[in-house]
């Protein structure tokens, strides 16, 4: 018998391209993702991946199966929006964003949450992941968009996509003129939030790691700003590619990308137990939509394949 967890764990592997993937955007074990599929094939009699290659591939069958899944899937969220619309939702949610979430997808979520539903009332909390973590475990926030939360009894979350990062710098500073080593890019101005941030934490992780230490680190509370200080030339920067994508195109920054800048950090969704239900429910909804059709899901090697971005290297010690 068909669900929608069949068609979801579908969708998932094919936008994601693993099954280990699919089972965290999912919020559920692997071999969950197996069975759901196995399942599906069985219900079909079709296979739907090729799996003998290292990544899964869709079978021209499968290809099919994915287009009227996302369709199937895509009616089913307007049949709930019918029932969300039905219902009057009232009251005050207390929503917590971490800087990437709230550039990327914070304007697309208040404006649906304003038409679907106009009796609720939002009151923001933009901050670093470890501060909304904090006061999402005091209380004080509802339900919050952040990397690296932090368990208890009362705090449910679930990952629901991957911030990409990477070393910025305008072409400036010459990081582009031939091989560029750690110890170079230790030389120019560092930018990056303060602590307790997990971007700081990031950057100096990645120089720790090189075995250098940076001259100088300027720290600064914005995203926004430091991307416009890392385009006027004062410093390099490791920045959510997803934000960039324009900066790209211009030529105000290149990527500094033969020593990665780390593994992505997780983006994901937190709430308090209690919390008002209804509300955070249709958030995360929401949420995970504009998530699907926003810079966040692009893969990294679409966005690296993008005329006019232009490269640094440096190579490996």
């Amino acid at each position: 018998m068909l669900t929608i967890p069949h068609l979801e764990a579908l969708v998932a592997i094919a936008e994601l391209g693993s099954f280990r993937a699919a089972s965290q955007r999912l919020n559920v074990t692997q071999p969950t993702i197996s069975l759901r599929i196995k399942q599906l094939e069985e219900s079909l009699r079709v296979s739907l991946f090729d799996r003998s290659s290292y990544r899964p591939r869709l079978t021209g069958d499968g290809k099919t199966v994915l287009d009227l899944a996302r369709r199937t899937l895509e009616l089913t969220r307007e049949m709930n929006a019918i029932g969300w619309r039905g219902q009057r939702i009232e009251g005050k949610i207390r929503l917590g964003a971490c800087d990437t979430f709230a550039i990327i997808c914070l304007p697309a979520l208040l404006s649906q949450l304003e038409e679907r539903t106009p009796g609720i009332e939002v009151a923001l909390d933009i901050d670093y992941s470890a501060n909304l973590d904090r006061r999402l475990h005091e209380g004080r926030i509802d339900i919050a968009f952040l990397t690296s939360p932090t368990t208890g009894e009362k705090i449910e979350f679930e990952p629901i996509a991957d911030i990409e990062l990477a070393w910025v710098a305008n072409r400036c500073l010459g990081l582009s003129e031939g091989p560029c080593t750690p110890d170079q890019l230790a030389s120019v101005t560092i930018i990056t939030n303060p602590e307790p941030s997990h971007l700081f934490a990031t950057t100096n992780e990645w120089f720790r790691r090189a075995g250098v230490r940076p001259s100088r680190l300027a720290t600064c509370n914005s995203l926004l700003h430091i991307e416009r200080l890392a385009c006027s030339g004062v410093g390099a920067a490791i920045l959510p590619v997803a934000i960039l994508q324009d900066q790209f195109m211009s030529g105000a920054l290149s990527t500094v990308d033969s020593l990665p800048a780390g593994d992505p950090h997780t983006l994901f969704i937190a709430l308090r137990q209690g919390a008002t239900s209804k509300a955070c429910a249709l958030v995360r909804e929401i949420a995970v939509d504009i998530l699907a059709a926003s810079a966040l899901a692009q893969r990294p090697a679409s966005i690296a394949a993008q005329p006019g971005r232009p490269r640094m290297t440096i190579p490996a010690r």
